[in-house]
């Protein structure tokens, strides 16, 4: 079990955690959860409503780090050596390989991040991830130089994936995730050949997360059983290549391990896309996992990690502290109230009535929007648009969030590229900005996760709409403009 305590019996002030989910909702990023755990009990585990902590959450790339277990634990059994070369798991696929660079490259420089590519090679339309990072031609000796390559996993995926001849989640439940107690029904999204989308399709709580990083900082024991042999884990965990060139900010290109980035401060952490997060620092035995949606969100992860660094780290004390209910309870208190942010506004206009079930025409636009009409109720407002797919509807709240379905069903499912047949999940709200200008945000939080904002600006009778989105491969036409005129 994931044992338990108070902050302040592990040497951190509940006011200093207070701080932290007071300056993120402040700051209005949507985050999902944050869990702080030190000296391998969790003292603190918020989440902003709708979540909660037996909802399995995406992880994106931090999925990268649980394959680099899973190979880890298949060379603990002697199945794989990091110095195989890749092509050997492989042989269905022709190599487009004049100077040998494929051949050469070995499943370590896979996981380093250090393959023969400048750059993924699988693009979403293609229907066979694997073979695209043979068919695409090498530019340098693998080994060298570190490039972010999300296909470099797949490959690694596909390898533990060949040798035991099942998921690579399934093959990590009996060795790593029962042991440690981990939910059941831990998923991961397919690749389109069949492959599971190791570099980033992994769905599990933020409690599970957990407990994979606390088997990490402990040198891949769980309870005093070693689930992957403390060699590999403190290889993965520590620097294996410079990352320098690609460093975005002050807190990145502090160096790679295996699918494993490194931190200031000492640490290591699993990164994914979004703010999936748990970092690690073994000198404080101090572990943060975060969750949330902050796409779009530029300077997200810098805030985050500042925040531990300037709010958590300077207060952290070696020795048990003296009780403090109040600080305790306010942080539980908080914690119980905090919800996804909604846009800022007034919920009415006193042009509400004027608009309200108008309905616009729209010339062509890349929302692929011909009309749109929007029913103005006390507490939401209807969106009702015809697009060439047919006519669809979306529920803003007004000083809420409505949760609904998304009127798109043609979006990947269980399998990237095959549609799932149903929308996915999304809260929507919105308000007015000014009398004349409704902005409305539609979060997607289902297995895949991304959001667009509207803005509708109604003047006369003429109405502009803009739309920007941030998703990794789906509201392509919830992007661009659109203008049109009342009927």
């Amino acid at each position: 079990m994931l044992l338990e305590a108070r902050p302040e019996d592990v040497g951190i002030p509940s006011d200093a955690i207070l701080k932290i989910l007071r300056q993120l909702d402040e700051l209005r990023l949507p985050m999902h959860s944050l869990l702080v755990l030190r000296h391998g009990k969790l003292v603190s585990e918020n989440y902003w409503k709708p979540f909660h902590r037996d909802r399995k959450h995406r992880l994106y790339s931090v999925s990268k780090s649980w394959v680099a277990l899973a190979v880890g634990i298949m060379q603990d059994e002697g199945k794989l050596s990091l110095d195989d070369q890749v092509v050997k798991y492989f042989p269905e696929y022709t190599l487009n390989d004049s100077k040998g660079y494929l051949k050469r490259a070995t499943i370590r420089d896979m996981l380093m991040m250090a393959d023969c590519h400048d750059d993924c090679t699988h693009k979403f339309e293609m229907d066979d991830w694997a073979k695209s990072w043979f068919d695409t031609a090498p530019t340098h000796p693998s080994g060298t130089i570190f490039q972010y390559n999300t296909t470099s996993t797949n490959i690694c995926c596909g390898i533990v994936e060949k040798l035991s001849d099942m998921s690579f989640v399934d093959y990590l439940y009996p060795r790593l995730l029962e042991p440690i107690g981990a939910s059941a029904g831990i998923t991961c999204i397919q690749a389109p050949e069949g492959f599971s989308f190791g570099g980033s399709g992994v769905l599990a709580t933020p409690r599970d997360l957990a407990r994979v990083a606390l088997v990490c900082i402990n040198g891949g024991k769980w309870n005093g059983n070693q689930l992957i042999s403390e060699q590999f884990v403190r290889e993965a965990t520590s620097w294996q290549i410079d990352n320098s060139a690609f460093a975005t900010g002050i807190n990145d290109g502090q160096g790679y391990g295996y699918q494993i980035w490194r931190t200031r401060h000492n640490g290591f952490a699993f990164y994914g896309m979004g703010s999936q997060y748990a970092i690690c620092l073994p000198d404080q035995d101090l572990i943060i996992i975060t969750t949330g949606d902050t796409q779009g969100y530029l300077h997200a992860g810098h805030i985050i990690h500042e925040m531990i660094w300037q709010e958590l780290l300077p207060r952290l004390k070696d020795e048990r502290l003296a009780e403090n209910v109040i600080a305790y309870e306010a942080l539980k208190e908080y914690s119980t109230s905090m919800e996804l942010p909604l846009e800022v506004g007034q919920n009415t206009s006193p042009i509400a009535a004027q608009v309200s079930g108008v309905t616009y025409h729209f010339t062509d636009n890349p929302l692929n929007i011909d009309a749109v009409s929007f029913d103005i109720k006390p507490g939401e407002v209807v969106m009702t648009y015809r697009k060439p797919n047919g006519e669809h509807k979306l529920i803003f709240g007004m000083g809420k969030h409505e949760t609904q379905e998304f009127p798109e069903t043609h979006y990947s499912g269980k399998r990237i590229g095959d549609p799932a047949g149903r929308g996915y999940e999304v809260l929507a709200n919105a308000a007015w900005v000014d009398d004349t200008t409704l902005v409305g945000k539609v979060m997607v939080i289902d297995d895949y996760f991304g959001s667009f904002r509207m803005i509708a600006r109604f003047i006369g009778n003429e109405l502009t709409i803009l739309m920007t989105k941030n998703a990794e491969d789906f509201l392509h036409d919830y992007q661009g403009f659109a203008a049109g005129r009342a009927e």
